[in-house]
């Protein structure tokens, strides 16, 4: 009997056929699951894109702020490649009713075009998307959710790294980027005109979400000197510590940001730092450490080595370096850190550095290759280009806490597009029920491992 019961148990777990799956799935809307989520998160979230401080002359409105940041919230999560296709996807009586009742307005007869979003995220100013974004992040900490995932038990990773959005063969904008190609065996010399952005991500287990961005861009077309991402850093540096006066932070990144000034502005902002280190980036260092790596030997861990305070200039700076032997290629990886490195924290430490590579996969890649399709120009207008991308990144924290933190969305292991296909279905073929509106506020419980 007690066979009968476990195998039962265990069967309903993990050994179910494709039509208990299909079965299971029909009694499922995932724009409610979606819903939800966000609002077990950000009860506020509708009232804050109210909130948003609207630019459009009043007397030529016919959507409020809420409704249009809303859409675009929705045509990144349902993963559409363009605002046309947005508009064509979302003309359907069902998604029009699913609008209304969500935001619980007594009409609501059309949604609006793609031409009037553009023109809105055209002239809104990007810090009221920042603020949203702000808001959203402060409640994660609030909620205490992931105080597993802090580094060395104390601090926040915030991973920082840049990435290109766009590309064009003809100037843009005077903000863009310039870069010059010659061709070897012509001699010709071509010009690229680009738009970059410095991410700072909060690196929480397996998610990595937007905490702030900084566009790299240049004052003007005639400046004598382009913007580059260790400046676009020092910026976003200054308003991640006015943002979290107090939140103890552990800056992830890579050998670029092993320099003086960096460790300066950290020490100064009370930050604690690890980096990835190559040799070639402070070699006084590095020889440094491997003279005295040779004399602590008996100190070390299997495959981790590491040398406390090692003078750079005013600095007194950590090296940390791990071996894996079980990959094909063992290569050391080397960091360098102001955390005192001990047998106890080291493997830990390890871990924390490794995780930089998250901004690329969970980050930059997932939001280029896979959803979002962020280097796609939804506009030419510039601000409203920069409002495209925070946009994405106030979805994809959406994204993520509804694919990691719904029981429902990970009991079936669906990918992140099979995810925005089903919630595209959902708004586009089942309406909310009056249930499923007072279902949304009551409170759940979400757990992270």
């Amino acid at each position: 009997m007690i066979n009968t019961i476990n195998s039962t148990f265990w069967r309903g777990l993990y050994l179910i056929t494709r039509k208990e799956k299909r079965n299971r799935e029909k009694n499922v809307n995932y724009f409610f699951e979606f819903s939800k989520i966000s609002k077990h998160f950000f009860k506020d979230m509708n009232e804050r894109l109210k909130k948003v401080e609207d630019p459009r002359h009043q007397s030529y409105v016919t959507y409020g702020s809420e409704l249009i940041l809303f859409m675009m919230i929705m045509k990144n999560a349902c993963n559409m490649n363009s605002m046309r296709n947005m508009t064509n996807q979302f003309n359907k009586d069902e998604c029009i009713e699913n609008m209304r009742k969500y935001f619980r307005v007594d009409t609501l007869e059309e949604l609006p075009h793609y031409d009037t979003i553009n023109n809105f995220l055209g002239c809104l100013d990007p810090e009221e998307l920042g603020e949203i974004r702000t808001y959203m992040i402060k409640q994660l900490f609030m909620k205490r959710c992931f105080e597993q995932f802090r580094v060395n038990g104390k601090f926040w990773g915030i991973i920082i790294d840049g990435t290109g959005l766009f590309t064009f063969d003809e100037k843009h904008c005077e903000h863009c980027l310039r870069r010059e190609y010659t061709n070897e065996e012509t001699g010709e010399t071509k010009v690229i005109y680009m738009h970059h952005v410095l991410e700072a991500k909060l690196v929480v287990g397996d998610m990595v979400l937007s905490l702030d961005s900084e566009f790299i861009e240049n004052e003007s077309e005639d400046t004598p000197k382009q913007d580059c991402e260790l400046n676009a850093f020092y910026r976003l540096a200054r308003r991640i510590k006015s943002t979290y006066k107090r939140l103890p932070i552990c800056i992830l990144g890579d050998s670029l940001y092993a320099c003086n000034g960096v460790f300066q502005l950290c020490e100064e902002y009370n930050w604690k730092y690890l980096i990835r280190f190559k040799e070639g980036r402070i070699k006084s260092i590095i020889n440094e450490f491997h003279v005295l790596k040779k004399m602590e030997d008996n100190k070390h861990l299997p495959e981790i080595s590491w040398v406390n305070d090692i003078s750079y200039n005013v600095h007194a700076v950590n090296v940390l370096e791990y071996t894996p032997k079980k990959e094909k290629a063992a290569f050391p990886y080397t960091f360098i850190s102001n955390i005192k490195v001990t047998k106890k924290n080291a493997q830990r430490l390890v871990g924390a550095g490794r995780s930089r590579w998250k901004i690329e996969n969970e980050g930059f890649n997932k939001q280029k290759n896979i959803i979002y399709n962020i280097e796609h120009a939804n506009s030419h207008n510039y601000t409203a280009m920069k409002n495209h991308y925070l946009l994405t990144q106030i979805t994809d924290i959406l994204m993520q806490l509804f694919e990691k933190g719904s029981k429902i969305v990970k009991s079936f292991k669906k990918t992140a597009k099979e995810i925005s296909s089903n919630l595209l279905e959902a708004i586009r073929t089942r309406i909310l029920t009056d249930e499923d509106i007072e279902h949304m506020v009551k409170p759940k419980q979400v757990r992270f491992t």
